[in-house]
């Protein structure tokens, strides 16, 4: 790579004790043809042999970049940073678990350049578990592809199916006029991020295979309590609300359709949350549930639920077990999913 070229895009990628995994992230940015890359990887002060990684890559590779924090930012405070360190017209926002697939960049930028309104390309990214199952592909449900405007490609992401931004280009252009992650909306705050540029901005959308997100069920994002995510919810609905760019109309529309997903969501995690045996997340998510939106139904069953497998263990582990049996008929049900991308997840060796 000539490295007197100027990168066009860069691949920012926060860290956390993870060198392996961060390894194969880096490989899969730098590895994009097409298109000239820059890597930068923010290290959250993980005191491992992460700096030992990067930099022997970093030996053949010119174009990747390293700088450690002196002490741990918190999750949020360090994506925040490495936003801020953006100096290319287009990045990518990568988890250190996650990786790209080959033909990202080169179809993104193609597309942007056909659409010099858009201030982002979304691809298709595969929900992959540990196993290398493929268990989601959010936008390989949409509709139709192509350029939306908004409001209606805000609408659009509602109801579990915004883009994961881990297949997202974004212009640079975007953080000058949406501003940067709102750390205050905790957990979701990458789905905060997108409905603000959605609310205002147009962007293209394709089904074309553009990353891995690795489901992890020891990850934070897994096992963090309902504290970590639950009032950055409420945060987005405050964001939609004071959001000037959408007409009353549309503001009512979208937090109807948002409370509406965080509802399912609570109910959701919560129902999780017992066949993991975390009862007191269940009852929280309950509370939530009862004390925001004054629902019955759910709350008490989840109550309900949480005391009966709390007093009776055996009853939990047949909770659980037809839990998972439900998880893996919903796979089974999207097996075109890995008739079609299978090739293209790395499985465990």
């Amino acid at each position: 790579m000539n490295e007197a070229i100027t990168p066009l895009i860069s691949t920012i990628i926060p860290t956390y004790r993870r060198p392996a995994l961060l390894q194969r992230a880096i490989a899969s940015a730098i590895e994009q043809q097409g298109v000239d890359v820059c890597v930068s990887v923010f290290d959250n002060c993980s005191g491992d042999d992460t700096a030992d990684v990067v930099n022997r890559l970093a030996r053949s590779h010119g174009r990747i970049k390293y700088h450690c924090h002196p002490s741990n930012l918190g999750a949020g405070a360090n994506f925040d940073f490495a936003m801020r360190s953006v100096d290319t017209p287009f990045f990518s926002i990568l988890s250190d678990d996650d990786y790209l697939l080959p033909g990202f960049y080169e179809h993104a930028i193609a597309s942007l350049a056909e659409h010099p309104e858009a201030m982002f390309w979304a691809g298709t990214t595969l929900s992959v578990d540990e196993h290398g199952v493929i268990w989601d592909a959010r936008v390989d449900r949409w509709p139709r592809e192509g350029l939306f405007n908004p409001p209606q490609g805000l609408m659009a992401m509602m109801h579990g199916m915004a883009p994961v931004w881990t297949g997202i280009v974004f212009r640079r252009e975007v953080l000058e006029r949406v501003g940067f992650i709102d750390q205050a909306t905790l957990g979701p705050s990458d789905l905060d991020f997108m409905l603000r540029v959605a609310a205002s901005h147009p962007f293209v959308l394709s089904k074309h295979p553009s990353a891995v997100y690795m489901l992890n069920n020891d990850s934070f994002s897994a096992t963090q309590p309902l504290s970590a995510f639950w009032p950055g919810w409420q945060k987005m609905f405050l964001n939609i609300e004071a959001n000037e760019s959408l007409d009353e109309e549309s503001r009512n529309a979208a937090l109807a359709a948002l409370h509406h997903d965080a509802q399912r969501m609570l109910f959701r995690r919560g129902a999780n949350a017992l066949a993991a045996g975390r009862y007191d997340f269940a009852r929280e998510a309950a509370q939530a549930l009862q004390g925001y939106y004054g629902r019955k139904r759910w709350p008490w069953t989840l109550r309900f639920l949480a005391s009966l497998c709390e007093s009776v263990p055996r009853l939990q582990r047949l909770y659980a077990g037809a839990y998972r049996a439900w998880e893996r008929h919903l796979v089974a049900s999207r097996a075109d999913l890995e008739a079609r991308y299978g090739h293209l997840v790395q499985r465990p060796s």
